[in-house]
């Protein structure tokens, strides 16, 4: 499953895409960043709010809630023994980042590079994306929300109770100052986020 995981785009992985990402994520992923040319260069954390029916029939929102932070000091706690529960939500962002096949992604950036700026981003006849979403890609993208709600709906029901009405996860950013500002005491970060649409709870067994 490693070695099918890890391979390029080819008609195995095409036709049994959703089979060997679910089997590798969140847990088997192959995540190796130590001597990557591509080093860490970010943090990421999820936040969580809920929208609760008022005894008066109208719906409130609540605040944003940080989920990543106590999972972290959490761990920090447990060296020797660190619970699984911050690899599940850590593994949210990932999927969400990561549904797109890259050698797919490349042929994007070069069809859109070969187009005139003044146009746009080139659209293939049904103007959605050129070469368009594969199926394994559907069906990662799909996946990683399934992931993310079932997620959220465990912390919101944690948190607010078992009688939430609707769920949103919030995805935040936190990228590094770059190396040349590594002697800039007052470098600060760059933080962005995005949220997904609100969805339903669903029940998670644990």
């Amino acid at each position: 499953m490693t070695a099918l995981y890890e391979m390029p785009l080819n008609p195995i992985k095409e036709k049994y895409g959703k089979e060997i990402t679910s089997y590798m994520l969140p847990y088997f992923g192959q995540d190796w960043h130590l001597f990557a040319p591509d080093p860490i260069d970010r943090d990421n954390g999820v936040l969580v709010r809920v929208k609760k029916r008022r005894p008066d029939g109208s719906m409130a929102t609540t605040a944003w809630t940080d989920v990543t932070s106590p999972a972290q000091q959490q761990l920090y706690g447990e060296r020797l023994w660190p619970s699984r529960e911050f690899r599940v939500g850590a593994g949210v962002p990932q999927l969400l980042d990561s549904w797109r096949d890259p050698d797919l992604e490349k042929l994007r950036k070069k069809d859109q590079d070969t187009k005139p700026p003044e146009k746009g981003a080139r659209k293939d006849k049904k103007g959605g994306e050129n070469p368009p979403l594969s199926q394994g890609e559907k069906d990662s993208r799909d996946e990683a929300i399934r992931f993310a709600q079932s997620f959220g709906s465990a912390q919101a029901r944690k948190l607010w109770g078992s009688d939430v009405e609707y769920v949103q996860v919030r995805i935040v950013s936190n990228e590094f100052p770059r190396f040349s500002q590594r002697y800039a005491r007052d470098a600060k970060g760059k933080v962005s986020y995005y949220d997904l649409a609100w969805m339903k709870p669903v029940k998670v067994e644990r």
